[in-house]
């Protein structure tokens, strides 16, 4: 499928750092953009090709108590901010 996918991830705003770097490290596979960094909401952009890969990175970040917690997936919205 092409196109691109998106998370909106709530997290800490100490972690958001962290799982940039994470998700940078996997050269490719998704792009991290801060939506909020009071509130720790995060964007993760990727591609359907990537989007189980992501999803899983995410959620193995647990493991290492950083809070990476998906409130919203889907389709990209073709924006890199949320509408307030």
């Amino acid at each position: 499928m092409l196109g691109s996918y998106e998370f909106l991830i709530q997290s800490r705003k100490e972690d958001i750092d962290f799982i940039n770097k994470v998700v940078e490290a996997y050269e490719g596979a998704g792009v991290v953009r801060t939506v909020d960094p009071q509130k720790g909401l995060i964007n993760i952009i990727t591609t359907y090709d990537f989007k189980d890969f992501i999803k899983f990175v995410i959620e193995d970040l647990r493991k290492y108590d950083v809070v990476a917690e998906i409130i919203e997936e889907g389709a990209w919205k073709g924006s890199l901010y949320i509408n307030k």
